[in-house]
């Protein structure tokens, strides 16, 4: 299925982390269970991600769609203790996320390489003396 439009939902992000845990069966509706879970960690996730300066989500529902499959990844490693993967399946899911330590995983330097040299708009403080 095409996604329209340059952004993505929180829910979309919740699906596709999921679908990268393994956790959706084909033709199976997501256990609301799960969706709960995953969407109670996305806010300290994304502060974590924030806090890290790695980018800042400033809108769940409004992720730029070159984040995505990145954030994706992110999201199922940090999830990944309560959905019962095995410690080969845990450390690989970390390894494409966020990594160990936390910083250096793939989707980590992928988003990093996506955000660099982006103008943020803020305004520049200045000193005079």
């Amino acid at each position: 299925m095409a996604i329209s439009g340059r952004y993505r939902s929180s829910a979309d992000l919740i699906t596709e982390a999921l679908a990268n845990l393994g956790v959706l069966a084909v033709g199976q509706p997501q256990d609301p269970e799960d969706t709960a879970y995953v969407q109670g960690k996305l806010d300290s996730i994304f502060r974590m991600l924030a806090g890290l300066e790695i980018c800042f989500v400033a809108d769940a529902n409004s992720i730029p769609g070159e984040w995505f499959s990145a954030l994706a990844d992110i999201v199922a490693g940090e999830c990944a203790t309560k959905f019962g993967s095995s410690p080969d399946d845990y450390a690989k899911l970390v390894k494409q996320g966020l990594g160990s330590p936390k910083g250096s995983g793939a989707g980590a330097m992928a988003l990093k390489a996506i955000t660099r040299g982006k103008p943020t708009y803020e305004r520049q403080r200045v000193e005079y003396f």
